[in-house]
């Protein structure tokens, strides 16, 4: 009979029991219709009185409970089916909740590992965040090559992490530095009561770098189990993330640190070149630099045979000169033949190349060009920082041409000085000391008391004259600052100094901050210019140098004399010393270091010299 109801209302597929008794209702009365006709059409006609007396109780007796109970039954199976659905839902419903709680801390968990600003921070935030998402009791990060390992955790004994340093060195051995799967184990004889523990190798890029051991009062649910994986996966991507974000910043440190220090070009360019390379694993590299006939000239190259012949290219010309004109960085991932022979000997066995222009101000500095003798070597997300590093070079290129430019400006200015020195100076003293004899040789046969005279104001100006010219070469002198150091190369030439031009001297030096060699040499030579003029044209008898850290935090100096002093405002454009700097000059060599220089004086209360450069 419940089939029969089945089939005669049927269940509508995924329908809500509403339209199953709405459906009921339509049909259920018809039935009950149709069973009454068909009694009394062919049950009612077969007997007598006494059949119609039983008949109609038997029918109605048995037909009638057994559709009520047929009816009821369908009712409970579709009202069971139904709660039956709605515990399913709700059951799926909460798993959903967890699992999107579940996703939710995992995904904060590793917001975290992003934003860590180092591998110390990622490690103790992966701990904490395991720790927290999968209930464990503690949690040890074992992190280092295997000799060096150093764990981190939360909620560790000093017996669970001698237990985690062990299961290290046995998942090393085991997966040989391949990230395998979970292990589950237990620990027993090292607590009060055996823990389990969940136990997984770590590895970043091709090398095994840990291992991450979660610890728990019982064995962790199947969530638990995947949420561990998930973190230890997702630890493993930051720390690798944040392992070559390290990179590139020490990298970029050291490129820095090399432009400020390094006065030579070619090393730095093959200092820089070597950092690029390095990055990106090139086979070879080369920098283009473009010259005064506005040709690309190679200046430094790594990986190949050093040219025999120089090697050069127009603008526009191959795809060096091509790269140059562009000023986009370019990426070939596959050389062709035409690329390979219109390149030079630096692409001549390249599978993949990348170049970039050297710009500065809108100016064309160069090329830089990196190879590698596979095809599709090089990544393109590495480009923006080769971008970095060529600017680095750019900055380099451009601040060494410019203190070229300014060298030979200087030496020219500084020729022209000496010559007037010497015209002002020596010359005239002995062009006097020419007369004074041209005199005597005259006042011989006539007055030979006169002709001692004029003889003995000759030998004065022959001794003025070569303490001149002393002064002269005692500041013209080279001075190695690299093989003394500043502060013992000023304490030489202040001795040297007083000796000289017998004036006392006395120096005070404090704590210096640390300075490069460049700027070693201009605080020295603002100090060496000072001290000329105090010797030149002070007529001190005394000298005080000091040397510190101004309260900014800049290298200070100061040179004081006791001398006659002087007018700043009047001489401050013009030369003051034997092949030096006028006081407009030592300003501005200070002033391009970031520096500042002032000058105190006044006639007859001496002068002061004080210069600072930042560190």
């Amino acid at each position: 009979m419940t089939a029969l109801l089945k089939r005669l209302f049927g269940r509508v597929p995924g329908g809500a029991l509403s339209q199953q008794v709405r459906s009921a209702r339509l049909w259920l009365p018809l039935a009950i219709v149709g069973v009454v006709i068909v009694y009394q059409l062919f049950v009612v006609p077969i007997g007598g009185p006494a059949f119609e007396f039983w008949a109609p109780m038997l029918f109605y007796g048995i037909i009638g409970p057994l559709a009520t109970y047929a009816t009821l039954n369908w009712i409970a199976g579709e009202v069971r089916l139904h709660e039956q659905g709605q515990a399913d839902l709700a059951r799926l419903y909460q798993e959903l909740r967890s699992s999107h709680e579940l996703l939710g801390a995992i995904q904060d968990v590793t917001m975290r590992y992003a934003a860590a600003p180092d591998i110390e921070a990622t490690v103790a935030t992966a701990a904490r965040g395991v720790a927290k998402v999968t209930g464990a009791l503690a949690v040890c990060l074992v992190v280092g090559p295997s000799e060096l390992g150093a764990s981190h955790g939360v909620g560790l004994t000093p017996e669970l992490e001698a237990d985690a340093l062990r299961r290290d060195r046995q998942l090393r051995s085991a997966e040989a530095g391949q990230e395998g799967p979970t292990q589950v184990s237990r620990v027993l004889g090292v607590i009060e009561r055996p823990l389990v523990v969940l136990s997984r190798p770590l590895s970043w890029g091709d090398r095994s770098e840990g291992s991450l051991h979660a610890y728990y009062a019982e064995e962790p649910d199947a969530r638990s189990r995947e949420a561990f994986d998930i973190l230890a996966a997702q630890f493993a991507a930051a720390a690798e993330a944040t392992r070559l974000r390290m990179r590139d910043i020490l990298t970029l440190m050291e490129v820095d640190r090399s432009v400020r220090a390094e006065g030579n070009l070619e090393r730095l360019l093959g200092t820089v070149l070597g950092e690029m390379m390095s990055r990106v694993a090139a086979g070879a590299g080369g920098v283009f630099l473009l010259d005064e006939e506005s040709r690309l000239q190679l200046r430094f190259s790594a990986g190949i045979a050093r040219p025999t012949a120089p090697v050069s290219w127009k603008l526009g010309e191959g795809i060096v000169g091509r790269v140059a004109v562009e000023r986009e960085p370019t990426v070939l991932e596959r050389m062709s033949a035409a690329d390979r022979g219109a390149a030079g000997p630096l692409l001549q066995a390249a599978g993949s190349a990348v170049l970039l222009p050297l710009t500065a101000d809108d100016r064309l500095l160069g090329v830089i060009v990196l190879s590698h003798p596979d095809e599709e070597h090089f990544d393109r997300d590495a480009i923006p920082f080769l971008g970095l590093l060529a600017s680095q070079v750019s900055l380099a290129v451009g601040n060494a041409t410019a203190y070229i430019q300014s060298e030979e400006l200087a030496i020219a200015e500084e020729r022209a000085r000496i010559a007037r020195e010497i015209h002002d100076g020596v010359a005239q003293l002995l062009a006097f000391t020419l007369l004074k004899l041209d005199l005597a040789g005259k006042l011989m046969a006539k007055d030979q008391a006169k002709a001692s005279t004029a003889l003995e104001q000759a030998r004065e100006t022959v001794r003025e004259t070569i303490k001149e010219l002393r002064r002269s070469i005692f500041a013209l002198r080279p001075v190695d600052l690299e093989r003394y150091g500043f502060v013992e190369t000023v304490k030489r030439y202040a001795v040297d100094f007083g000796q000289q031009n017998d004036i006392r001297v006395e120096l005070d030096v404090g704590e210096l901050p640390t300075l490069t060699v460049k700027q070693e040499a201009v605080l020295f030579r603002i100090f060496q210019e000072a001290m000329h003029n105090v010797a030149k044209h002070a007529r001190a008898t005394q000298v005080s140098v000091e040397l510190g850290t101004s309260e900014d935090g800049m290298a200070f100096m100061a040179v004081r004399d006791d001398g006659h002093g002087f007018d700043p405002i009047a001489v401050g454009d013009r030369v003051t010393s034997a092949g030096g700097l006028g006081l407009k000059q030592m300003r501005e060599r200070v002033e391009a270091r970031g520096g500042r220089l002032e000058v105190t004086s006044s006639t007859g209360s001496g002068t002061t010299v004080a210069a600072a450069i930042p560190a």
